[in-house]
Parts: C-alpha cells; sequence; structure tokens
C-alpha cells in the first residue's frame, strides 16, 4: 500500500469482512482503513480493488491511488514529489507532510454497522515536518534517524482528530465528528444505531450511527486509549470502556517526556493534552437501560 514507505505508514491496520452488493449482485469484500490515509476496499474472493480513497481530505503525501487496471502502477499510491523524505538518493528536509508519522489511524480498530453499511473510523488529524539525520546502529538502542514535529493538520478546525462515518462502497465521509485531540479508541457500533468511542482527554461518547450527533457523554479519570465494549448479562446490556492515557499520543504524560520532538514528535503535537487529562488506569461499566 505505501511502497518503499518512507513515512512510516506501515500498515498495522485491521481488515474487516462484510457481505455487500454492488450493482444489485452480493460480495464478499474487504476494507482496509490504513495508516497512509487511504481507505481500501476489496473483493476478498478475486483480490480485485474496488475502492481506494483518501478518509480524510488533508492527507497529501500522494495525490491518489492509481486504479487505471491498463496502468503499471495500478493500486499504487502516486507521491506527491515535496513530500517525499528522499530525493536523488538523498534524504531531504520535508515540511507539511499529512498524514503524519502515526498514520491517519494507527492501531485503534474501527467499527461497521450492518444496518447503516457504514464503518466508523477513530482518526489522527495530525501533520508532520520530517528532518532525517545519518545514524549508526546500536543494539537495544532507538534505530529511527528522523526528528519530527507535529502539529494539526493546517486550514482544518484546529483539532488533532476526527471521528469519521465512511461509506467503503462509494469511497466518501458520510459525516465527520471534530475531535481536539486524536481519537485513539477504538470504535464500538451497536444494533441499536449508537456507536461509542472514547476521546484522549477521557469522554466516552455515544452518537447516532445515521448522524453523528452526539447523545451523551461521561468523562472517565483518564484519556482513553481502550476500545469500547459491550456484553449482556441476565438480560441487561453493559457497555464498558478502560481508560488510562498512553500509547504515541499520550508518551509525553505516560513518560514524563517533555523535549518537542521526544516520542517522534508526538510529545510537543500532544503537549497540551496535560491540561485535559491525567495518568490513571479504570474500568467504567454503564447499564444501558431497558425501556
Amino acid at each position: 500500500m505505501t511502497p518503499h514507505d518512507e513515512w512510516d505508514y506501515d500498515g498495522v491496520n485491521e481488515m474487516i469482512l462484510t457481505d455487500q452488493k454492488i450493482d444489485g449482485k452480493e460480495r464478499h469484500l474487504l476494507t482496509h482503513p490504513d495508516r497512509n490515509g487511504f481507505a481500501y476496499t476489496l473483493d476478498r474472493v478475486t483480490g480485485e480493488l474496488l475502492v481506494a480513497e483518501k478518509f480524510d481530505p488533508a492527507v497529501n503525501w500522494a495525490t491518489k491511488i492509481d486504479m487505471d487496471k491498463s496502468s503499471k502502477t495500478y493500486g499504487r499510491p502516486l507521491v506527491v514529489a515535496k513530500y517525499s523524505t528522499e530525493q536523488n538518493g538523498e534524504d531531504t528536509n520535508s515540511q507539511g507532510i499529512c498524514p503524519a508519522a502515526l498514520g491517519t489511524k494507527d492501531q485503534q480498530p474501527s467499527a461497521y454497522s450492518p444496518k447503516t453499511e457504514l464503518f466508523y473510523l477513530p482518526t489522527n488529524h495530525v501533520c508532520m515536518d520530517y528532518e532525517p539525520f545519518r545514524v549508526s546502529y546500536t543494539a537495544g538502542q532507538p534505530y529511527v534517524g528522523a526528528t519530527l514535529s507535529m502539529y494539526p493538520a493546517p486550514n482544518s478546525h484546529g483539532g488533532m482528530g476526527n471521528f469519521v462515518a465512511w461509506d467503503n462502497l462509494k469511497g466518501k465521509i458520510v459525516w465527520s465528528n471534530k475531535e481536539q485531540f486524536s481519537v485513539w479508541s477504538g470504535a464500538l457500533a451497536t444494533a441499536g444505531d449508537i456507536v461509542f468511542y472514547g476521546t484522549l482527554e477521557g469522554y466516552l461518547k455515544a452518537v447516532d450511527a445515521k448522524t453523528g450527533k452526539e447523545l451523551y457523554k461521561f468523562k472517565t479519570p483518564s484519556g482513553i486509549i481502550g476500545n469500547v465494549m459491550t456484553y449482556e448479562n441476565k438480560g441487561k446490556q453493559y457497555v464498558a470502556v478502560l481508560s488510562g492515557v498512553g500509547g504515541w499520543a499520550g508518551i509525553g504524560l505516560a513518560a514524563g517526556l517533555t523535549g518537542g520532538t521526544e516520542g517522534l514528535g508526538a510529545v510537543g503535537g500532544y503537549a497540551a493534552l496535560a491540561n485535559y487529562t491525567a495518568l490513571g488506569g479504570q474500568l467504567t461499566v454503564f447499564h444501558l437501560p431497558t425501556n
């Protein structure tokens, strides 16, 4: 998906399997929202690439994925030269690359609702400046060779995250909720047309699956990077989430780092997070009323 990856967009993201109708015919699909900012829809039987579009308009390292089946570059990204980190065989300082090395989404899993036929994607709306340098390999030590600075995508809402409802057949954003920080939790879609996700400030949010309208939120003691879950016990439904800020976006708080370029630039990018949440771990469980 990102040949000769120069930006750390390794595609660790989930691949969700669905059966959906295209032109009246049911097809067995695989949908993969990649860290590089493109969401891919494939026929999982034949491997045919059906859709590949940006799920954050800020993505700029490539203009598009080549969908011309007769082309030698079919299925590959068309890279924008000025956002490459290597030009003419030499490392180069590159500015304004979107997304940052965090990816447009990282390990935080999305969810799918068979009722709405939409995917719900927790995303990073973050860009970076990339300054490479030569580094020698030493066993047990970081082997990066770059200094990064991260910041919210320019000319946008000023925040570092969006929670996105994605149409995998059209390759379109249906609705998008703006967040001050990256949405680093997993999403949960329910049969009641409610979608849950958590924020780095520590809010568990419930939104309308069709419109994205916020229906409820609850402030947990720490930032949420865990995955929202639901279960039933004795006829009652519960929703639970583990809060406890950390991970890449919370590395400054979790590891006590203060340098702006530490954590590959995440410390500086998320410096304001300390004003909204604190360290700690807690499992919060909610009971859903039956009426």
